[in-house]
């Protein structure tokens, strides 16, 4: 009798655990990238200053990103597309910034040469990268 208990108890073990399985949620694609181009006149010089800003509609950019997510920029000369440079940095005499909203990339150079006239930057990709993550508070 203890044995056929005994059988029955693995037999009924191997059924139950045999039917777990363990599930794996994979994000492969955490992150997605926009390149765009912005040309010189796209920039508008601040008035009364030697900064420049030029606004780049993203709609993408929603509350999920804003919120808990992650927002890089960098850019690439045209006549140097053999880099990116993460911004905030300082590059051919400008100092480049960015900031964001919900729906838009905003970003500022203000003139650090020793230029008299202050010319808007030159033509350029922007690459704006939005990468998830979740809420860590």
């Amino acid at each position: 009798m203890k044995r056929i208990l005994l059988a029955l108890l693995v037999i009924g073990t191997t059924i139950g655990l045999s039917s777990c399985t363990k599930e794996y949620i994979t994000n492969s694609l955490p992150g997605v990238s926009y390149v765009l181009a912005v040309k010189q006149g796209d920039w508008q010089l601040q008035s009364g200053t030697d900064r420049y800003k030029t606004t780049i509609s993203m709609p993408q950019l929603d509350s999920r990103y804003f919120e808990d997510g992650d927002v890089s920029v960098a850019i690439s000369y045209d006549n140097d597309k053999t880099a990116y440079k993460l911004i905030p940095a300082v590059i051919r005499n400008y100092s480049y910034e960015a900031s964001y909203r919900v729906g838009s990339v905003e970003i500022e150079a203000t003139e650090v040469g020793t230029n008299p006239t202050i010319v808007p930057p030159g033509d350029m990709l922007v690459k704006i990268v939005l990468t998830d993550a979740e809420i860590g508070n």
